[in-house]
């Protein structure tokens, strides 16, 4: 739905207007089943939540299990590059919630809130928390939110004191302490002030005439100016610093989000789409395909892949009767560490880009499988 977009889901099973039809939903599922997996579509036992009374209620206990398991997961996939970030991103929607937000920053401006740390360079989710709000999630004393956010993420991702370097904003506000010459520094454009104490360097800078100084912090550059004259530190933040935006704006292309007065299940279904968002990364790292597929072919091959209607233009070969006869069930079992294999059904290296990689190897005689080809995988030494 998120790559057909129609105005309403039942316009998906329209069949009185032969321009309108969209014979593929049909054939997967009726209407009426769809909305009824869409209606007791749930991934928590409600009955076992604490009420809103309890002192121990959690108002994100209806999607909480999924967001474990996917922090869960995440790290297992991807060892990330040095470079990660931290930012916050909101699901829009204005329906009555607890956790809800108001970030005037964002297109959507009212929603839940999740604090994320991506990989900087692809925007691969590698640990991701949401905010339920001060009285659920106060801050320790003596702390600042931004401190307890990132420290948290980075130790959930087993990633602190790793030598990674993390980027986040909004370290540096004017109201912080800081030392006067930098809080009421006023450089010419394209000027920087720089103060350093041991590792901590401190800069401010301004960009343009009319423009108001930025003020930073790193722990990792040094006070150099590029040939541009702009502050290394503004380059490299600059460079670094936008993976969670860049997974934002990727996912909205073909999201498929529609008003739903339940809020926890439209955040539930943003979290489907995280999920797929981080399959095309990891794909787009670790495939073998010339060339590599496009995010709307990948999406469209995973829809392929778990509906019903799957064709593979593959030719197999002829099943001998006794076969048919015979009760013997092929499965899949999945390769050690990160091996993979030619699928022997749909893989044809002697084609260019017919080559498919898969994780997972038959069963019986071994050769590499993929779960959707094993109805097609008729020449099993083991029959």
């Amino acid at each position: 739905m998120g790559l057909i977009r129609k105005s309403s889901i039942e316009e998906y099973w329209n069949s009185t207007m032969a321009s309108q039809a969209s014979n593929w939903f049909k054939r997967t599922m009726s209407r009426n089943r769809f909305q009824n997996i869409l209606r007791f579509l749930y991934v928590s036992d409600h009955s076992k939540n604490f009420p809103r009374e309890h002192p121990g209620y959690d108002p994100a206990s209806r999607f909480r299990p999924l967001l474990n398991f996917m922090n869960r997961q995440f790290g297992r996939f991807l060892v990330p590059e040095k470079e990660i970030c931290v930012d916050e991103t909101l699901v829009a929607s204005k329906g009555h919630n607890i956790m809800r937000q108001y970030i005037p920053s964002k297109a959507g401006k009212f929603g839940i809130k999740f604090w994320m740390l991506c990989e900087s360079a692809t925007g691969y989710i590698l640990q991701m928390t949401v905010y339920r709000g001060r009285n659920f999630d106060p801050v320790p004393s003596g702390e600042l939110q931004g401190t307890q956010v990132v420290t948290s993420l980075l130790s959930s991702a087993n990633l602190l004191n790793k030598c990674y370097h993390v980027f986040c904003d909004r370290t540096l506000c004017k109201n912080r302490p800081m030392p006067n010459v930098i809080k009421s520094a006023d450089p010419a454009p394209n000027n920087a002030v720089y103060m350093r104490k041991g590792k901590v360097l401190c800069m401010a800078y301004r960009d343009a005439d009319g423009k108001r100084p930025v003020r930073m912090l790193s722990t990792y550059l040094p006070a150099q100016e590029l040939r541009s004259g702009k502050p290394k530190i503004v380059h490299v933040y600059n460079k670094n610093m936008g993976g969670v935006d860049t997974a934002d704006s990727v996912m909205k292309a073909y999201s498929g989000q529609r008003k739903n007065r339940k809020t926890w299940k439209k955040v539930l279904l943003h979290l489907y789409h995280r999920i797929l968002h981080n399959a095309y990364i990891s794909y787009t790292k670790n495939t073998a395909d010339t060339p590599i597929k496009s995010r709307v072919r990948f999406i469209q091959d995973v829809v392929e892949s778990l509906s019903d209607t799957v064709t593979i233009n593959v030719i197999p070969a002829r099943a001998r009767p006794h076969d048919q006869r015979r009760n013997i069930h092929v499965g899949v079992k999945l390769l050690s560490g990160r091996k993979e294999k030619d699928c022997c059904v749909c893989s044809r290296r002697s084609q260019a880009g017919g080559r498919r990689r898969s994780r997972t190897a038959c069963s019986f005689c071994g050769k590499g499988l993929h779960r959707c080809c094993i109805q097609f995988h008729y020449n099993c030494h083991e029959y």
